[in-house]
């Protein structure tokens, strides 16, 4: 394309006409950071989603390839940046565009499939930064690396926790310099006269070199008006904003009261200087910056520059291992701290999140003399999750779409754990067809396997993969799984506690990692596992039988849950997003689980998969049955129930029952015959009957149980009949 190569030189161009560090100062303030209301609503910068992170990234390493001499000492223009602004954006648009040609003219599928992988892996090392929020990615990085500081201290010189602090604290110190600026340009611009604007502001600067007298001759002799004035103050103003972002080992130190030494070894390390990229290829900064590596900019011996202290965070385990390439019994001691802090922490969310759950690590187990070792087994009621934890390291190859090495990584952290836990899985349902067989199948297993009737598997990572992960079907497109083996869904451990947390109550939980396993076996669609969870918050992922057909765009699902930890990040308390059920909907899941009968997570789960309309529909029609039976309860075969006969592809039913207190002694016959009725529907195989006693108004419910199909049909006598049989919307 001949569009590319002319929008590299007009960038450099425009880049070296200016002071560098006051561009990606100017550039990093107004397109990276956004405000934050009271109640915790978060705007973006300057130009929203169109121009993000990997923008500026990308301009301070355009900026390194050349010396410090290259560049103009001249301001930076509002014009200059103007240009930047767009520049950027087209730049990377340009650079995507460039290999769609290639992607169009393939013609095998799975060829075309292996290319769809390469670029979206591309995509998202190119553009994608944020893998989790700040805080989280501080609080889990800290823990993982605190036992094994003495590796990174005799390395690199400075502790993991210490760096975490250090670029912590760098944010925090531009944000508080973000803020103060704010605050004194905002009691400036209010003023009603240019002479009590140009006054306010070299009283909130009295550190200038030139004068206000100066700027008052301006002023008049130029006529300068009250918005003119406004606009100068904030140009003049972004001048010396870069000033904000420089620093030195003896200042951080004194503000962090971390070792000096320790500090400057870090600034060292994780920065470059001007001219250190000059050999590096223009075009390979799109997908290989080593400003993510290192994302400070040294100016002196002493000296640092950093507008994107975020950048650490976004590369974090990256730039972890970086350090320690240098030496390998070290690297394998992250490596197995790796795996072993992985284990730990799945371990305990599912501790957290299904309290008195049975839970087990580490079960060992034989199959044709080959012993395998399952990271973790839960149980919760009569749910069996089988949980795979995989720890490896992205490859910078495989972000950059090596189809070799992704594909390699595909085998190590999504497919193995996949066929791990289908091979345990196998041997527990070989358990559930024949009670008797446990201790031939699996001898000393540490669950209560008698209790189990339903097995999940997940597979869970440190690392994201560019959301990879969550979106395998391209993998099977691709050949890379072969297209039979039902995958395990797989989510980063990051995300799995984001899941936990939002979904509170436990069978939502239960239905979520269920359904995710559902849609990763039919369904077609573009998101990260927040995006999922979005969807599921609005849909509990009831999506009729387009589940099985569509291909769904979910980027932006996410945005509740977004907003929500948005705030929380500025210690703001918002009401958390949960899941759309109706009132008496999550009264009935709250009451089936305080009562923890056996098999009370199934009936659950049938609950679960009502989408909110059809609850709103079902609950209309209930009372239309209960005006029927208060009226007609003696008549023999009176309509007594409400039914929902559940999509083709689905084959759980659902039936809601009145009965009055002088009926009562027929209300368990009742419940047999609407289940009979219910099941005659050929793809039907469950029905939850839901029975309330109308008379006494127990609330939520007053019986409920859960019908199975069997080879010899249940009882044909008809005393209660159903009515308002519907099929849900799709």
């Amino acid at each position: 394309m001949i569009e590319f190569p002319k929008l590299i030189e007009e960038m450099q161009s425009n880049l070296r006409s200016k002071d560098p560090l006051s561009t990606i100062a100017i550039l990093a303030t107004y397109g990276l950071t956004g405000t934050v209301s009271h109640d915790g609503e978060m705007t973006s910068g300057y130009k929203g989603e169109a121009f993000n992170q990997s923008h500026v990234e990308l301009a301070q390493a355009l900026c390194l390839q050349m010396a410090k001499s290259d560049f103009s000492s001249a301001s930076t223009s509002p014009d200059t940046i103007q240009q930047l602004f767009d520049l950027l954006p087209d730049l990377s648009h340009a650079f995507s565009a460039k290999r769609f040609i290639e992607l169009e003219n393939e013609r095998s599928e799975e060829d075309q499939a292996t290319l769809s992988i390469q670029e979206e892996l591309r995509l998202h090392t190119q553009m994608v930064r944020n893998w989790s929020f700040v805080s989280r990615v501080r609080d889990l990085v800290k823990r993982l690396c605190a036992p094994i500081d003495d590796l990174f201290v005799r390395i690199a010189g400075v502790s993991a926790s210490n760096l975490i602090d250090i670029f912590t604290h760098l944010l925090q110190r531009n944000e508080s310099f973000l803020n103060n600026r704010i605050e004194r340009l905002s009691t400036v611009l209010r003023k009603s006269s240019v002479t009590g604007m140009i006054d306010a502001y070299y009283e909130a600067n009295p550190n200038f070199e030139d004068s206000k007298e100066g700027m008052h001759t301006f002023a008049t002799v130029n006529g300068i008006s009250l918005n003119e004035m406004k606009s100068i103050v904030l140009s003049h103003s972004d001048q010396s904003l870069c000033d904000a972002y420089v620093f030195d080992a003896k200042t951080l130190a004194a503000e962090t009261g971390i070792n000096e030494a320790s500090i400057a070894s870090a600034l060292h390390l994780l920065s470059l200087g001007f001219g250190d990229l000059k050999d590096k290829e223009t075009e390979h900064l799109f997908l290989d910056n080593p400003v993510w590596i290192k994302p400070l900019i040294r100016l002196d011996a002493d000296q640092y520059f950093c507008a994107m202290p975020q950048v650490f965070f976004s590369f974090i385990f990256p730039i972890l291992t970086n350090l320690l390439e240098v030496d390998k019994s070290a690297l394998e001691k992250y490596r197995v701290r790796r795996a072993e802090f992985l284990e730990s922490e799945i371990c305990a969310l599912f501790e957290k999140a299904f309290p008195g759950c049975e839970i087990a690590p580490g079960y060992k187990w034989k199959m044709d003399d080959k012993v395998y070792e399952n990271d973790l087994l839960v149980r919760v009621d009569s749910h069996l999750i089988i949980v795979e934890a995989k720890s490896h390291s992205i490859s910078w190859k495989a972000l950059r779409g090596d189809p070799k090495r992704a594909r390699r990584h595909v085998d190590e952290i999504l497919l193995d754990p996949s066929l791990q836990s289908l091979r345990l899985a196998n041997r527990v349902n070989g358990v559930i067809s024949d009670r008797d067989a446990i201790d031939s199948l699996l001898p000393s297993c540490p669950i209560s396997l008698e209790l189990v009737n339903t097995v999940l598997r997940l597979s869970v990572t440190m690392e994201d993969f560019a959301t990879f992960q969550t979106t395998l079907h391209h993998a099977k497109s691709a050949g890379w799984i072969p297209p039979d083996h039902p995958i395990a869904p797989c989510m980063l451990v990051s995300d799995l506690a984001m899941v936990f947390d939002i979904l509170e109550s436990t069978p939502h939980k239960i239905h979520y990692i269920k359904r995710r396993a559902d849609l990763e076996s039919h369904s077609r669609y573009k998101g990260d596992e927040l995006d999922l969870l979005g969807l599921y918050l609005q849909t509990g992922f009831n999506l009729g039988e387009s589940e099985y057909d569509t291909t769904f765009t979910l980027l932006g699902m996410s945005s509740s849950i977004d907003s929500y930890y948005n705030a929380l990040e500025q210690g703001i308390r918002r009401k958390k997003p949960g899941p759309k059920i109706t009132q008496w909907w999550r009264d009935i899941c709250t009451k089936i689980e305080r009562r923890n009968f056996h098999q009370w997570s199934d009936a659950a789960n049938i609950l679960l998969n009502v989408s909110h309309e059809d609850q709103e529909t079902l609950k209309a029609k209930f009372k239309q049955i209960t005006k029927n039976v208060h009226k007609n309860w003696r008549i023999p075969n009176h309509n007594c129930a409400v039914v929902m006969i559940p999509h083709k592809r689905r084959t759980d039913a659902i039936a809601i029952m009145a009965f009055k207190q002088r009926d009562y002694d027929k209300r368990y016959q009742r419940m047999e015959n609407v289940a009979a009725d219910t099941l005659e529907s050929l793809h039907v195989d469950r029905c939850l009957v839901i029975a309330n006693n109308i008379d006494e108004g127990h609330y939520p419910y007053s019986l409920i149980s859960v019908f199975k199909k069997r080879v010899s049909t249940l009882p044909s006598l008809r005393e209660g009949n159903a009515d308002g049989i519907f099929t849900p919307n799709l």
